[in-house]
């Protein structure tokens, strides 16, 4: 493409010119409207083309180069990045199948998360103290980290002083810190269907669990009363906002209901808010409402970029110091660069930036899903990275999961998700994010949608 040809399309926004110009060269690399090695223009065309100063455009050029979309080269130009490679920055190892099975942050090449990783990168290896980031660090995370989690946890309604966080490798790290630092052999309350690396962690460390019933609106407030009294169980780790799998966000009175049932039978709540940063407006966490008696798990990577294995655990402050010295028995210490990476991020804004771009995506293959499975009723947030279908009693789930995956389309079965082993629902979870294109996820949910329309191949019903 000629250097003068490109004039981006800017939207609006009550933000600087010069972010708005980075984003349309974002979108249109992302869009394969402009490829690698193209000519942007230079500074005075492009001023001349938007009408904006000089200094707004290298403003807009340094801002892109720092996210990894663009090179500058002295005497030549500006060139586009090679980001727009399809065989890069992709999970799926098995190219020829279309993966709807694992929860992940759509990934796709040259986005907003991948561009803004490239350039932390880059940053970190031109730093002078890069031999400080390449040692340990203390087994918590140190202030500067624990501050940047206080604020990203902020974000979604938590409460807290950089004394009461903990850094940590990921939300699932922090599972396995406050089920073992927490629960006792008496086990932990779970809801019926829930996240399975709760569970894995929680078969690991020898725990029992105690499946809580649950609805549209999540936790049952009288099968939670219920289950404390006749398991003894002084520990709930549960998701109400944006559940995995069902997706659904539990209401403020039912969360008040809630924390009122855990006060009154001394239960301590362990709150997965991972992918509640997905979600625009949620009602406040049980942490902002029971600060005292929960511990709330955050993370960057469902909201940011998947690699970012950097979590915060947000805890009553007398805790904080057995959390950490659990951060040090486990991992002895996390990665100082990824901690920097996500600091950076935090404090600068790239992270909420991805995350809005993550929401974005979402949003937009919600809206897929939604036209292709229209004449089969499912569950879904608008800006969830998944959805749970529930599948008529003349189906077999399992069946169904099996005949995709002999089309090559791989499809999350409900059983990883159910407390109770040999009780799950007929239902699958169906992710949206994990392909690796809009286009792919069309491809995958079409196979379904057909399958779902045809009889099924063997009479069956659901067993009492």
């Amino acid at each position: 493409m000629p250097s003068h040809a490109w004039k981006p399309r800017l939207r609006r926004s009550s933000g600087p010119l010069y972010v708005a110009i980075v984003d349309a060269l974002a979108a249109d690399i992302s869009a394969g409207k402009l490829r690698a090695g193209d000519r942007l223009p230079t500074h005075r065309e492009l001023a001349n083309a938007v009408g904006a100063s000089l200094g707004t455009i290298t403003r807009a050029y340094a801002e892109a180069e720092r996210r990894g979309l663009v090179r500058g080269q002295v005497g030549s130009g500006t060139f586009v990045n090679n980001l727009t490679d399809r065989n890069a920055y992709s999970p799926m190892l098995d190219r020829d199948r279309i993966d709807l099975g694992p929860t992940a942050a759509p990934i796709m090449s040259g986005d907003l998360g991948h561009c803004a990783l490239a350039a932390a990168l880059a940053e970190l290896s031109s730093r002078a103290d890069l031999a400080a980031l390449s040692g340990y660090q203390s087994h918590g995370g140190t202030m500067a980290q624990r501050a940047a989690g206080a604020r990203w946890l902020g974000s979604t309604g938590v409460v807290a002083s950089p004394d009461e966080i903990t850094v940590c490798s990921g939300a699932q790290h922090a599972t396995v810190i406050l089920l073992s630092a927490l629960a006792t052999t008496t086990g932990v309350l779970v809801e019926e269907l829930t996240y399975p690396g709760a569970l894995g962690a929680a078969q690991w460390l020898r725990l029992p669990t105690h499946p809580v019933a649950v609805d549209e609106d999540g936790l049952i407030p009288d099968a939670l009363a219920q289950a404390c009294r006749s398991s003894g169980a002084k520990v709930l780790y549960c998701t109400p906002t944006n559940h995995n799998p069902t997706t659904s966000i539990m209401p403020l009175e039912r969360r008040q209901e809630v924390v009122t049932i855990c006060r009154r039978y001394g239960v301590t709540i362990i709150e997965n808010g991972a992918l509640a940063p997905l979600v625009c407006d949620a009602p406040p966490p049980l942490s902002a409402l029971a600060p005292e008696t929960t511990y709330y798990i955050g993370s960057l990577s469902k909201a940011t970029v998947p690699a970012l294995r950097v979590g915060f655990i947000r805890s009553p402050l007398e805790a904080r110091c057995s959390l950490e010295i659990a951060a040090g028995a486990t991992v002895w210490s996390g990665s100082p660069l990824l901690a920097e990476i996500a600091t950076q991020w935090i404090h600068d804004g790239r992270a909420a930036a991805i995350r809005d771009a993550r929401r974005s995506e979402a949003a937009a293959r919600q809206t897929i899903a939604a036209e292709i499975l229209k004449n089969h009723p499912y569950l879904a947030h608008p800006t969830a990275y998944f959805l749970w279908m529930r599948i008529p009693e003349h189906r077999r789930a399992l069946e169904l999961l099996e005949q995709a995956a002999a089309r090559n389309v791989l499809i999350g079965p409900a059983h990883v998700f159910a407390a109770r082993a040999g009780c799950a629902p007929n239902a699958i979870r169906v992710s949206l994010g994990a392909a690796r294109s809009r286009n792919e996820l069309e491809r995958g949910l079409a196979v379904l949608a057909k399958l779902l329309d045809e009889s099924p191949t063997s009479p069956w019903s659901v067993m009492p």
